[in-house]
């Protein structure tokens, strides 16, 4: 059977109004979660919820 582990990521943006530079950061940090085996599953209430599978 399959077991999972889950993350929590509270959802923060950096000051500013520069939106390109908001989305490169966005995308740098979920990439780096994809990097630790990290998989997007839902969101909502302010955070972002990550799932990988536990190897046993």
């Amino acid at each position: 059977m399959k077991k999972f582990e889950y993350k929590m990521a509270e959802i923060k943006t950096s000051l500013g109004f520069d939106w390109q530079k908001k989305i490169r950061e966005a995308e740098a940090r979920w990439n780096e979660l994809g990097r630790e085996g990290w998989q997007f599953c839902m969101h909502g209430d302010g955070v972002i919820v990550f799932m990988r599978e536990i190897e046993e």
